[in-house]
């Protein structure tokens, strides 16, 4: 038993071979930009610096994760430095080690954020390079 027969094939055929294809990505038939619509664009471009503002006033994240870092570090030092039992001792050790394991996960997870930061300065930079080829963009 066949799944397509005659006639639905026909029809399918039929759509595919349309002239006037109308897909998600075709830029035919736009309507033409409101008045409205080229002001709001005018003023994007003059504010254009201050959405780069945003992409490049992150905060330090190195610095951040360094001092945290340092943070740990000296607590666990702090720790091993006291004068506890031995039950203490086996406890404070379980503890740090799931403080390392976070430790390292935000060092990843800053690293990966640090190299998306980079990516997302050079496509803004490439954005305004071409934007700067056809309007004044301050």
């Amino acid at each position: 038993m066949s799944a397509f027969k005659q006639p639905n094939l026909t029809r399918l055929i039929n759509i595919l071979n349309e002239d006037n294809k109308q897909t998600v990505f075709s830029n035919e038939q736009q309507e033409p930009l409101s008045v409205q619509e080229k002001r709001e664009f005018a003023e994007s471009l003059k504010s254009f610096s201050r959405l780069g503002e945003n992409v490049y006033s992150r905060p330090n994240l190195k610095e951040v994760v360094e001092r945290i870092t340092r943070v740990v570090e000296t607590a666990k030092r702090m720790i091993s430095e006291s004068d506890g039992d031995v039950v203490d001792k086996v406890s404070e050790s379980r503890h740090f080690k799931y403080v390392d394991s976070a430790l390292t996960e935000l060092q990843k997870s800053a690293q990966e954020v640090m190299i998306h930061e980079r990516r997302m300065s050079a496509a803004y930079e490439d954005i305004a390079e071409a934007l700067q080829k056809y309007y004044d963009v301050h």
